[in-house]
């Protein structure tokens, strides 16, 4: 179906690439970047942590203070108005949830001018929201301020413990529910536990986040280096957090190295844990086998996902994974844990293996059973990547979301003509007269 009147989505997620941090957050760059490419422009506003010069006390904190308020990012307009937020962990996990209103009070008024610039600059007919807080209270106070529809889309499994377990943070995640036009989330654990939190929650829709661009494929393959052509290559890419499961890995390899003395497990990634898992590497005497690589840049880990054998990542609270999809647009079977989202599309034994959560012993035989048989590998790999172009593809999913933009953006046209109040579109368009607009 054709919405002619559809002529831009605003895209809000914190979670972003910033010029400091340009692998954090792709997947929603890609997502924004394969809805321009199937005709539908896209502005992104990318809320930033306002960092005083005399709070800038670390090397993070002097990078989030520089991060400029405008990047074109691939011909895409990205904005990072600046919000009166600390990002340090323990005041995101202690204190915040605790005090929502710390967060949530100042978030409009900070970025209020810029949502006017954009309207005027960029009009938009709806708001696609990145997780429920702080990217949906923002679309819900447009909503306010423009009457533009818009999505929240739930990305985490994380965000809605914490929803959970503190009450103020819960009130506010199901007001911004009830305000949402469409909820949006990964997987269906997800959507029963968003209906668990507010049952009077509108229609939530199941779209698992994509990892693929079969049309950039070739563009991404590298050949295998030199130093690792005789090796077999296990690569996982992740965070190094507690979670993510990299400990089970290299206890796992530490358990085939005699079996398989060309093994190699490379890591991409950084965080809390390093210091832990380098230990744990110099422990179990894996020094030569095991590569913590840090964090790398995308373009460089898409290819290295293209050269290696299997691709393994048994992590859990896991809403999808695009890593997942990645790994398997270059044919390679991967390693997942079972009952988390990746799973309702990712087949034991069809295409990688699926293994309890932190059971080394089950991850030690899902490797030994796909690196002893190249054959196996081949025929998993093939018919992974058949899976991720079918259903983890982002040139698919920006179809299917345009398709929803442009319902969304009809309907609220529709309610606008039959309630008799000026048409949305018109006062989308550009705010063309200022008694449309309740703050002045």
């Amino acid at each position: 179906m054709s919405h002619t009147n559809l002529r831009r989505a605003l895209w809000i997620c914190d979670y972003f690439p910033r010029p400091h941090d340009m692998s954090s957050g792709t997947r929603a760059l890609e997502n924004a970047i394969a809805l321009q490419a199937a005709g539908l422009p896209v502005v992104v506003l990318a809320p930033t942590p306002w960092i005083p010069r005399p709070l800038a006390v670390t090397s993070e904190l002097r990078d989030w203070s520089r991060v400029p308020r405008f990047l074109d990012m691939r011909g895409l307009p990205v904005y990072y108005p600046a919000c009166p937020h600390y990002p340090r962990a323990w005041i995101n996990n202690s204190v915040y949830p605790r005090l929502p209103f710390l967060d949530s009070a100042l978030l409009w008024p900070w970025c209020k001018s810029t949502v006017n610039q954009l309207m005027h600059q960029y009009p938009f007919d709806v708001v696609h929201t990145n997780f429920i807080f702080p990217s949906g209270y923002l679309g819900m106070k447009i909503k306010e301020h423009f009457g533009t529809p818009f999505i929240v889309h739930e990305r985490s499994i994380q965000r809605m413990a914490v929803a959970k377990k503190h009450a103020g943070r819960g009130r506010l995640y199901r007001r911004i529910l009830r305000n949402a036009d469409l909820v949006v989330t990964e997987n269906s654990k997800m959507a029963a536990q968003l209906r668990e939190m507010d049952p009077d929650v509108p229609e939530v829709k199941v779209i698992m986040q994509p990892g693929t661009h079969p049309e950039l494929l070739a563009d991404q393959i590298r050949d295998r280096p030199a130093e690792y052509s005789d090796k077999l290559i296990v690569l996982s890419v992740g965070t190094l957090s507690t979670r993510k499961g990299h400990a089970c890995l290299i206890e796992a390899i530490a358990e085939l190295v005699a079996e398989f003395p060309n093994l190699v497990c490379r890591i991409i990634g950084d965080g809390p844990e390093r210091l832990n898992l380098e230990k744990l590497v110099d422990r179990l005497g894996v020094c030569d086998y095991v590569e913590l690589r840090g964090k790398r840049p995308h373009a460089e880990v898409l290819g290295d996902m293209s050269w290696c054998d299997v691709f393994a990542l048994v992590s859990w609270g896991e809403a999808s994974g695009t890593v997942y999809g990645e790994a398997m647009q270059f044919g390679k079977p991967a390693i997942a844990c079972a009952d988390e989202g990746i799973s309702e599309v990712l087949h034991d034994g069809e295409h990688g293996r699926l293994v309890p959560a932190g059971d080394v012993s089950s991850l030690v035989g899902a490797l030994r059973w796909l690196l002893v048989d190249e054959s196996r590998r081949t025929l998993l790999g093939e018919q992974a990547r058949q899976l991720a172009n079918e259903k983890l593809c982002y040139s698919a999913v920006a179809r299917e979301f345009i398709e929803i933009y442009g319902e969304m953006s009809d309907s609220a046209n529709r309610r606008d003509n039959i309630s008799g109040v000026p048409s949305t579109q018109t006062d989308r368009s550009g705010r063309r007269s200022d008694m449309h607009d309740p703050d002045r």
